[in-house]
């Protein structure tokens, strides 16, 4: 409760201060976030490709999302963004499959953010390892912005980690990958892969995990948020 008050008032804070309209307007949105179960809070899944895993010296080179409202998937909500870089993509193209010649012709990250960030006004945000993603959002926000944007978060790989835990299930290396998992919950295998695609698996897992714990009930946020 006290986490969520901090992070209320921190939103408000910086709404005042923020000059750029779409971000005022996200953190405004922020400051009255209401969040109780899956079913009746907005959320919105979000995956970044990457030039590399170091949030200092790499950057975002392709950001997806798609909306869940209702405990449901708004399957026309799902966007997926190039932006462009100012270095080549290297050997990270190998997982994301994404050649210098098309990231050159993407969006200016700070049109890529707008657009992100109109999107998740009002929502929560869910990401498969949360503190990778929000590390680069929150660097390339405070270039584009002048500051950080607080995220309120839920994360699909730490709620199944603390799930696995707490019925002492071993978790061996691997096991938390995000096609691995949605095996587990006999969701369906995506062959292509972008980060539109990833964010769209992710939200179907998180409604996976939900109604599985949950079970005839929808399942309570509050206990999986993390606040950044």
């Amino acid at each position: 409760m006290l986490k969520r008050w901090r992070h209320k008032k921190r939103c408000a804070g910086l709404a005042r201060q923020c000059a750029i309209p779409v971000l005022k307007k996200y953190l405004e949105a922020c400051s009255g976030l209401d969040i109780d179960h899956v079913d009746n809070t907005p959320i919105i899944a979000v995956d970044l490709e990457l030039t590399g895993l170091e949030a200092a010296s790499n950057q975002i080179i392709s950001i997806g999302w798609t909306l869940v409202d209702a405990g449901r998937l708004q399957l026309g909500s799902s966007r997926h963004l190039l932006t462009t870089a100012d270095h080549s993509v290297g050997s990270s193209a190998a997982i994301h499959e994404l050649m210098d010649n098309e990231i050159a012709e993407g969006l200016d990250i700070s049109e890529g953010l707008e657009q992100l960030f109109a999107a998740a006004a009002g929502r929560v945000w869910v990401f498969h390892h949360a503190n990778l993603d929000v590390a680069f959002l929150q660097k390339a926000t405070a270039i584009w912005a002048g500051m950080v944007p607080p995220f309120v978060v839920l994360d699909t790989m730490q709620i199944e980690l603390s799930l696995r835990k707490r019925r002492e299930i071993p978790v061996q290396q691997g096991d938390l990958q995000l096609g691995r998992l949605r095996g587990a919950y006999n969701l369906p295998r995506y062959t292509a892969h972008n980060a539109m695609i990833d964010a769209f698996a992710t939200a179907e897992l998180l409604l996976a995990i939900a109604a599985r714990m949950g079970g005839n009930t929808a399942l309570k946020l509050a206990p999986y948020l993390k606040f950044y």
